[in-house]
């Protein structure tokens, strides 16, 4: 049985190494709804002020109905590889 001392002698990168390793991979990602990504774009103030993509609150709303489904999409597959965009 180790004890608290010999943890704090340890090198903090083999102490996360020793300590996540009992762990696993306990994270999971819930895949979002259509539902769910249509209720945080409801919750958007309408702004016609944009970002670098030159695309509004006040347009991402309107066109809510058309982009949807494919949004819902790329954010599910953006969860299951594991990659993210540094803009979207």
């Amino acid at each position: 049985m180790k004890n608290k001392e010999d943890d704090n002698n340890m090198k903090p990168l083999q102490y996360s190494q020793n300590h996540f390793k009992k762990y696993g991979n306990i994270m999971k990602w819930k895949y979002v709804t259509t539902d769910q990504l249509e209720k945080i774009i409801k919750s958007l103030n309408l702004k016609n002020s944009h970002g670098y993509d030159g695309i509004s609150n006040k347009l991402i709303k309107a066109s809510l109905p058309f982009i949807i489904s494919p949004l819902t999409y790329i954010c599910n597959e953006i969860l299951k590889i594991g990659i993210f965009p540094d803009r979207l």
